[in-house]
């Protein structure tokens, strides 16, 4: 007597093609169900859905491409500022101003050598500098405005870039604070 042995199959995970086909079946189906009954339809009828259901599609699917400017786009726009430039700070009795256009290369620390300022001031400026760090990330052609104290000590310093006030720092005693500009 001979004996079978009991063959298991294992169950394989479906592959992409046949999982398509099982999900697409219904469809395909009354596709298959339409175009039976499209002999019903008189012959005109059969030739327009023939052309236009393609052509239909292929407007669906088209997507046109983006259009190119025939000129490239150059120059610049010249914004004035109006009253906005025009700000006045106010000086303390005997004080100074000092307004300075940042050159390449130059940084608060030698402008205070520069201009003979105290090195305690630009330490009490550096410790009042928010986390953005304005007075590290100085950029040539910034404008800097100093307000100087009778005694010679930094009173107020604003920095601005292209007429817009980026950041202001008052003296409160022996430090400084990070001011708001209107």
């Amino acid at each position: 007597m001979t004996r079978r042995k009991a063959v298991t199959q294992r169950s394989k995970p479906a592959s992409f093609g046949t999982r398509f086909n099982q999900s697409t079946l219904p469809l395909r189906q009354a596709l298959g169900r339409g175009l039976q009954q499209l002999p019903r339809f008189p012959r005109t009828h059969r030739l327009a859905l023939l052309v236009l259901v393609p052509l239909w599609l292929l407007l669906l699917a088209w997507q046109p491409a983006p259009s190119t400017p025939a000129v490239p786009v150059t120059g610049s726009l010249a914004v004035p500022l109006g009253s906005a430039q025009v700000r006045t700070i106010e000086v303390p009795d005997g004080g100074r101003r000092i307004d300075h256009t940042l050159a390449q290369g130059e940084t608060l620390a030698a402008l205070f050598r520069q201009w003979q300022l105290p090195g305690q001031d630009l330490i009490a400026l550096v410790q009042a500098e928010p986390s953005y760090k304005p007075l590290s990330n100085l950029r040539a052609g910034q404008d800097l405005t100093l307000v100087l104290a009778a005694d010679g000590r930094l009173h107020y310093l604003e920095i601005r870039d292209n007429g817009l006030v980026l950041n202001g720092f008052r003296r409160l005693g022996q430090e400084f604070t990070a001011v708001t500009t209107p």
